[in-house]
Order: C-alpha cells, then structure tokens, then sequence
C-alpha cells in the first residue's frame, strides 16, 4: 500500500461486523471510528456504578449516575462540547433534571470516586495495550518505569465563586499527582486533593506502590522516609537527590563511574531512617552539565538503589525522560482540557481533570493501535492538535449516523477482540495529514526598543505603517 493512501475495503475483511453506516467513516475519518470505539469499551466494561457505591462516603445516586457524568464529561475532554454546560444541554433529553442540580452533583463529586474512575480506565487501557502488542520499552530492561509529579489547577478559572468576586488574584482550585507509565504513555493513578496549597509531600502517603516498579522523580520527592517506603515494598527509586531532605553518610569517596561516557561520577552512600533505624545502601551519581539550568546548577546528582548492573549512563537517561510526563500535563491542558475555566468548585475541577486523564489513556491505546500499523516512528510524530481537532470535528456527524446503540458490536469484546478491530482500523489513518511541524531553530532575542516618553504613542495604524515602508 502507497504512503498515505486510504486501503479499500468491505465489512468482510473486519474482525468484527459492524453496521454498514460505519464504513465511511473507517475509510475517510479512522481517527474518531478509534477513538469512538475504545471509549466505549472502556465505558462498558468499567463497572462505575459498584465503583461509586464503593468508594464513595456522602453521596448517593438518586437519577444522576456515575456513568451518565462519565460519560458527559469525556465529551469536554475530547473536545466534542466545549463546556460543561453545553454536553450537559446537549444530553438534557436522556435525564429530567435541571441545570442546577447537574452542577451540585459536579461539586459535590468525592475526589477519592474520581481518583478510583481513573484507576479503573487505566487497569482496562493496560489490557487493551497489551493485547495490541509490544508496547514502548522501559527506560530501564526489567523494571516498570513510574514517572511521578504534581500539578496545581486553576490559574486561569473564573471568578465565579462569591469568595473571589472581591479579589483580583486567580483562585487555585485543586492539586493532584499524577503516576505516568512512559511504556505505555498513559497515567496509572491519580491522588487529588481539594487544597491547591497542599505540598506534593504530603500527598505521597497515598499513592500505590507494587514490587519491580521503578519510581523516577524530581528533587521535590526526595524524602528519606518516602525512598525508604519504596525500598520496603521491593520498588526501586531514581530521584534527583536534594540536600535538606535526603542527608546521607559516605562509604567511598566519589570517583568516575564504570563504562561512562558522560564523564558520570559515582559513589555509594548510607541513608538512616531515624524512626525506624534502618540503613539502606544507595548509589549516588553525579553527573556535569554542558550547560547551567536555568536555577544555576552546573551538574546533576542521583539517588538510587538499582542494582551495580544498571550503569550510571543508563540511569542518567532514564532520569532523562521524566520530562515526558511534564509534556503528557502539557496535552492534558491544552488539548484534552483537563482545566474547565467554568468549573471554579475543588470537586468539579478534580473530576474534570480525572476524565482529561481518562481521555489521554483512551487516546494511549489509539497510539498503540496506530504503532502497530504504522510504526513506531509515524507515532512520534502525530500530532496531538490535529488529532483531537479531527475528533471534535467529525464525531457530531458520526454521533447522527451511528448513534449509541449501534455501538453494541464493540462493547462486549475481550480486549483481543478489540485490539483486531482496532489494528484493522488503523490501517486506514493517513498518518501525514496528522504528523506534527517541527520549528525550527529559535531567534535570538531582540533588544528592548526604547520609550520616548515625549512622543509616546499608545497605538498606530499597521496600514499606515506598511504605507510609509513602501514609499521609503
């Protein structure tokens, strides 16, 4: 098949059969047939309603359930409804409630259901992904790599709330740290917290930590007590050492490190844990850099307990990629909205960002299904704005020809079943008109014009302007 043309095909050749009102749609638009049918195995397959009479402590279900919110607010995250308020009018005819009532559920949503919600979608994406086929490879061979940060919500929500009328600062409306699983690109587990000052520290007590993970972060993390936590459940840790909250007593002086070719120091420390009085053994790698980070420091120092077989350069790359989960925030902002401005309640916002997080999982099997067809490279190149800008322009259209119930070929698959009809449409996506442009090389910035305060000018005429450059 041609590079970039569109394979032609009948139902026939489909691991599964699907009304023939979809078939257009595979041919011309795969993206949203992709996304549309992962979202709603996920949905079919999550049992939501257990979750949430489970998890949750106050609330109770009365005509809005879990996953009739779920549901709605994926919308916003995908970019199909551009608000809150706008999925819910557009889904008004499925429930007789009233606005008001809609948004009370909103703010009143316990962020430990919302927490659970992502949980759930990302142990379901996890299978999908795998029955795809081999994912991306762990940073480091034989340990499950977790990328951990926080992200504080809000600076740019509106002054809604009758406490902010009077003030002229932005309101913060919530914090959360978020598990990213680089493999497979998709966030494993959220802890969210209504308080937008809470520390990222104070949060950590209540993350999830199983045997053979590799739990990679920066400085801010760097907790005897947490990196003694990680060792007792048989995790490994690779954080970038901070001095005031990880003191520790040296074994060897530092020297070069084996095999390196970044010109890598390393050495082995004790950490004590005082409440405990418990020694560990840790390697710490210090590592120069070419160039100052923007804090002035001229080198990076490591704290981890992998093994002498893991080298110091290995280790400094994988360090390296942690900057994946600040561009997955990046995304989960700009294109999958995790930040409704409307949504100013702790509650509402947290849940919003939940389902931004469940839309990047749905959109990390996409991924998978498109590696397998296209490759790993095309992958790194797509482009996330023109991916959810084609989502949110075809998926009314196909919501009028394949409404919900037509859907049900799909929602009772084993995750080996999803996957063939996945590959299978897949094979359709023309990759270049969704491959991403590289800028090119910054400019150097240009000097601060001067103000002549005697002549000054609060705004011109760009046509009168252009005018006078002509005549010149």
């Amino acid at each position: 098949m041609l590079k970039g043309s569109v394979k032609q095909d009948s139902n026939e050749d489909s691991p599964l059969e699907f009304p023939k009102a979809l078939m257009p749609y595979v041919r011309k638009a795969p993206l949203p047939v992709l996304v549309r049918s992962t979202l709603e195995w996920l949905l079919k397959q999550a049992t939501l309603e257990q979750l949430f009479e489970d998890t949750a402590q106050d609330q109770y279900t009365r005509e809005l359930t879990l996953t009739f919110l779920v549901d709605l607010m994926l919308d916003v995250a995908s970019g199909i409804q551009p608000s809150a308020l706008k999925a819910f009018k557009a889904r008004s005819d499925d429930l007789a409630i009233s606005r008001q009532a809609f948004y009370a559920k909103l703010r009143r949503m316990e962020p430990a259901v919302s927490a659970a919600v992502v949980e759930q979608f990302a142990t379901l994406a996890g299978q999908a992904i795998e029955s795809l086929g081999p994912c991306h490879a762990e940073p480091i061979q034989g340990y499950l790599a977790c990328v951990l940060d926080g992200m504080v919500m809000g600076g740019r929500c509106e002054h809604r709330i009758k406490p902010l009328h009077s003030l002229q600062a932005a309101g913060l409306t919530s914090h959360a740290l978020a598990v990213y699983r680089p493999a497979q690109r998709m966030v494993s587990q959220v802890v969210l917290d209504e308080d937008a000052y809470s520390g990222e520290r104070t949060l950590v007590d209540q993350l999830l930590i199983r045997a053979g993970q590799l739990w990679i972060a920066d400085r801010n993390f760097c907790m005897r007590a947490f990196l003694f936590r990680l060792h007792r459940a048989q995790a490994t840790f690779l954080m970038r050492w901070h001095g005031t909250s990880c003191p520790y007593e040296e074994i060897e002086p530092l020297h070069a490190a084996a095999s390196t070719t970044q010109d890598a120091l390393e050495q082995k420390v004790w950490l004590h844990d005082h409440q405990s009085d418990e020694w560990l053994e840790v390697r710490r790698i210090v590592l120069p850099l070419t160039e100052p980070t923007r804090n002035g420091d001229t080198e990076l120092i490591l704290m981890t307990n992998l093994p002498a077989t893991v080298q110091a350069d290995q280790i400094c790359q994988a360090y390296r990629g942690r900057w994946k989960i600040e561009t997955h925030f990046q995304r989960l902002t700009q294109q999958l909205h995790c930040e409704p401005p409307a949504l100013n309640y702790p509650r509402a916002a947290l849940f919003a960002f939940a389902m931004a997080v469940c839309a990047g999982n749905a959109l990390a099997v996409v991924q998978q299904a498109l590696q397998q067809a296209h490759g790993e490279e095309a992958v790194a190149e797509l482009s996330y704005y023109a991916l959810v800008l084609e989502i949110s322009q075809i998926w009314l259209g196909m919501a009028i020809v394949m409404p919900t119930e037509k859907w049900k070929f799909i929602r009772h698959c084993r995750p080996d079943q999803l996957a063939a009809w996945l590959r299978y449409v897949a094979q359709h996506v023309r990759m270049d008109r969704f491959r991403r442009i590289r800028r090119g090389p910054k400019k150097p910035p240009t000097p601060k014009r001067p103000i002549n305060k005697d002549n000054l000018q609060f705004h011109v005429s760009v046509k009168r302007l252009l005018d006078e450059q002509k005549t010149t």
